[in-house]
């Protein structure tokens, strides 16, 4: 693979052969303009300078007939070093005049208009190159020469030789900033991509078995920002959800072993039986084994959709008091089974705007939790304001100060001495629901060692009216 090549697969690579390209480009048409600008320069004051000469010759010659050739002498003209020629025809082509440096050889002569100078190149009698002027002028009347052709040159060698001095300046300055720029832009493109290169070695310290690795983005300039944040958030969002789905995988293997055991050691003795009772009891307590299986994968399955963002609230109007006491009824042979009461203190509606499935299942959690966690006999309070507030209170003897910041993990269970099996996931998925919903959950135990789950943050319909009203 050439050098190029492998620029190409760089960045750097990529940026520094866009600024050597278009800096060659830029220098080689600024050098093409100079190279025009000082060559037009140079031959226009050549060009004025041969005017100039052909001008004196013309007069000298114009008014001196017979007397042509003393122009050689003339302090207008220079013949030293072979540098300036001049030569003069009359009407019929003779010579009149002609200048030393010629060596007695003829100039080339152009045909011109007359009275309008003509510029051309040519071969000078020693062999150099040289530029001249031609021009043709009528003589007055009765003069026998008729008309004059005059014809004045100089060397354009040592003008050339100039040029090429300057042509090799412009040159090297060239090459010299061309291998400065690449310099500069090397170390400037290095300098500009240094934050990427930081990016990059934050993102190869990022862990992804540790879900609290996150990507330090660092002092990212302001174009990489965007682009870097938003990374930064699907990075964050894939290793939440790598793990989840390695705490699922996990508790799901730990949560379903004991019931799975249980349903093997409960077929295996069924197996060794011959009573149909016998066998009938066996098979419901697998049916309850596997209720039991059902219900923590649900609630896992659940629980891990709303951590994931989704389950999205589809908000509408909610009639609160009207879901409790559906969630009541629903739990009423599970509270008689306990002797536990649940007394409703609420209006007769209450109004907000959100998610029923997700408020059913919110309630049917904070209640079901209540009633499982309950002592026997004892009461729960489930009081409701006209604001959306909701309280939900029930005697917890088991529980501590320290154990209530704990209450929201996953199957962290208190034992109620009543033999109950329970997952431990109900005010998991309870907390869950409501980040999705945007309201709070505050549980904490009151004086009286009841512990209160409360509900902040739900919009009333009137609440919802008097903001769009206040709405500009």
């Amino acid at each position: 693979m050439s050098l190029i090549e492998r620029a190409r697969e760089s960045l750097r690579g990529q940026l520094t052969l866009s600024l050597v390209a278009g800096l060659v480009a830029v220098l080689g048409i600024v050098f093409f303009a100079l190279h025009l600008l000082i060559r037009n320069e140079l031959y226009s004051r050549l060009d004025q300078e041969l005017l100039h000469r052909m001008d004196a010759v013309t007069v000298y010659v114009a008014d001196h007939p017979g007397r042509e050739g003393v122009a050689e002498f003339m302090p207008q003209f220079r013949t030293r070093e072979h540098e300036d020629f001049f030569q003069v025809w009359d009407g019929d082509g003779k010579t009149l005049a002609r200048s030393d440096s010629s060596a007695g050889k003829d100039l080339p002569r152009l045909r011109s208009a007359v009275g309008v100078p003509t510029y051309y190149d040519l071969t000078l009698p020693d062999g150099h190159k040289g530029r001249a002027i031609a021009e043709s002028i009528a003589l007055r009347s009765g003069d026998p020469r008729r008309m004059l052709h005059v014809v004045t040159a100089q060397e354009t060698e040592d003008i050339e030789t100039v040029e090429k001095r300057i042509h090799f300046i412009l040159l090297g300055g060239a090459v010299v900033t061309i291998l400065a720029v690449l310099a500069i832009a090397r170390r400037a493109v290095l300098r500009g991509l240094r934050p990427v290169d930081e990016f990059a070695q934050s993102l190869e310290k990022v862990d992804l078995d540790d879900p609290r690795s996150y990507l330090d983005l660092g002092p990212l300039p302001r174009e990489l920002r965007p682009v870097a944040s938003r990374f930064s958030a699907l990075l964050n969002r894939l290793l939440e959800g790598l793990a989840r789905e390695k705490r699922y995988a996990r508790n799901v293997a730990h949560e379903l072993r004991n019931p799975l055991a249980e349903m093997r050691l409960i077929a295996d003795v069924g197996a060794k039986g011959a009573d149909p009772v016998a066998l009938r009891a066996c098979m419901r307590e697998i049916g309850a084994s596997a209720a039991e299986m059902e219900q923590i994968v649900d609630s896992l399955l659940a629980l891990t959709r709303y951590e994931a963002g989704i389950e999205t609230p589809e908000l509408e109007p909610v009639e609160l008091c009207g879901q409790l006491r559906q969630q009541a009824a629903a739990m009423k042979a599970a509270a008689d089974q306990r002797a536990l009461t649940v007394d409703l203190d609420m209006p007769e509606e209450v109004w907000v705007h959100t998610d029923s499935a997700l408020v059913r299942r919110l309630l049917g959690n904070l209640l079901g939790n209540a009633i499982a966690h309950a002592p026997k006999g004892a009461s729960i309070r489930v009081t409701l304001g006209t604001a959306g507030e909701l309280q939900i209170a029930n005697a917890a003897p088991q529980l501590v100060a320290s154990d209530i910041p704990r209450l929201g993990e996953r199957f962290f269970c208190i034992d109620t001495g009543d033999g109950g099996s329970h997952a431990g996931l109900g005010l998991a998925i309870a907390s869950a629901i409501t980040r999705v919903l945007g309201i709070g959950l505050r549980l904490e135990l009151d004086a009286g060692g009841d512990l209160v789950a409360s509900l902040e943050g739900f919009r009333t319909l009137d609440g919802l009216a008097d903001s769009a009203a206040g709405a500009p």
